[in-house]
């Protein structure tokens, strides 16, 4: 209790953290031209007024995130819904920027009930649910309408079982967007410029294999330790989303940045199974449609900062861009390829992975690569 204690004396101070919600804001889409004539684009911001007056007995929900600004935004709509749907009997109070503690110590705090609703990524989800190590095999995926196809289907259905058993209620597949690459002094053309490259990695088995692949030496490393790990040449690289990549201000200290898409990785909003229980079937209901609603504004949301991140790297000062040929994609996955077998190993129940490329493989048959960039 004395988390949920700190939380609330939190909310106070916190802007997402208030009782009401404010009215739609936005602003302008660019910034003012730099020195060097780079203008940077920006996303217009958004906010929700819910209209509803809250209860003298509302139920408050803890919900604790980073600082991706599309999962900030769906957090907000989620609030926004939660009230309208429960008529002022249920809010939720947000706070961002892991300012309740990292991913790690929030999940743990959420499996005891502490707090309600956390996002993690997959790669620290699956210290609790080793099923979960099944989505860090790299070059799964083509395109994202593949990716939703297999997370909201029997393989997500399957996960959200697995996560049941630790204390986790699956709310939401979020957006995370597919990992691209930024180097410091050398532009990534073949598998033979990755030689000796000290890359920044979560701390994860599988992703540590995949770079070894490749000849880079990766490093495992926190987030909040590589814009400065960077900057002092403790690491030449990082993988990230472009959106996160150009947030984190990494062009200020990378000067190649490729659009590799080597490997997709979800955000995930779990709920304290105990707390989830805690609430009437009438409550439960909500929640899970809302969670629905959130997750398709997410991913709407995300594809948004995505695109405008991508514009400003290419077009920011001293960066280069650049795409692999077809011909080092297959050079890279063909390195990689037993780390479908080293996912056997990792995972609780080695089937997952059957499902897995079960389900992969029919989304590729209903969503081929060819015919979604056709459509875009």
């Amino acid at each position: 209790m004395i988390k949920r204690g700190l939380a609330f004396l939190l909310a106070a101070g916190m802007l997402f953290g208030a009782v009401g919600c404010g009215k739609e804001e936005s602003q302008e889409g660019t910034e003012p031209a730099s020195s060097s004539g780079f203008v940077e684009k920006k996303v217009e911001a958004v906010n929700f007024d819910s209209g509803v007056e809250l209860t003298d007995d509302c139920k408050h929900l803890i919900y604790a995130l980073g600082n991706a600004p599309a999962t900030i935004d769906a957090a907000k709509y989620f609030k926004m819904r939660i009230e309208q749907e429960s008529q002022g009997t249920m809010t939720v109070d947000i706070y961002t920027d892991n300012v309740l503690g990292g991913e790690r110590e929030l999940l743990e705090s959420c499996q005891f009930g502490d707090y309600d609703i956390v996002l993690a990524t997959n790669a620290t989800v699956a210290s609790f649910c080793n099923d979960i190590f099944c989505l860090d095999i790299p070059w799964l995926f083509d395109n994202k309408q593949q990716v939703y196809e297999v997370l909201d289907g029997a393989l997500g259905d399957y996960l959200g079982e697995q996560l049941s058993e630790v204390g986790f209620q699956l709310l939401q597949w979020q957006e995370n967007s597919f990992r691209t690459l930024s180097t410091t002094d050398r532009p990534i053309e073949s598998m033979s410029d990755l030689e000796g490259l000290k890359i920044r990695i979560m701390e994860n088995e599988l992703q540590l294999a995949q770079w070894k692949a490749y000849g880079a030496n990766p490093t495992p490393m926190a987030f909040t330790e590589l814009f400065t790990a960077l900057q002092q040449g403790t690491v030449d690289g990082q993988d990230n989303g472009a959106e996160l990549t150009w947030q984190s201000k990494f062009c200020e200290v990378q000067k190649y940045y490729v659009y590799t898409k080597h490997i997709y990785s979800p955000y995930i909003i779990l709920m304290s199974q105990a707390r989830f229980n805690e609430l009437t079937p009438e409550q439960q209901e909500i929640v899970l449609k809302v969670s629905d609603e959130a997750v398709a504004y997410e991913r709407e949301r995300c594809s948004e900062y995505e695109a405008v991140a991508l514009e400003n790297i290419k077009n920011y000062p001293g960066m280069n861009y650049s795409e692999l040929s077809d011909e080092t994609v297959e050079e890279m996955k063909a390195a990689c390829a037993g780390i479908k077998d080293l996912a056997y190993t990792k995972v609780e129940h080695p089937e997952v992975v059957d499902l897995l490329y079960s389900e992969v493989e029919k989304a590729k048959l209903k969503y081929p690569d060819d015919a979604v960039e056709a459509q875009q």
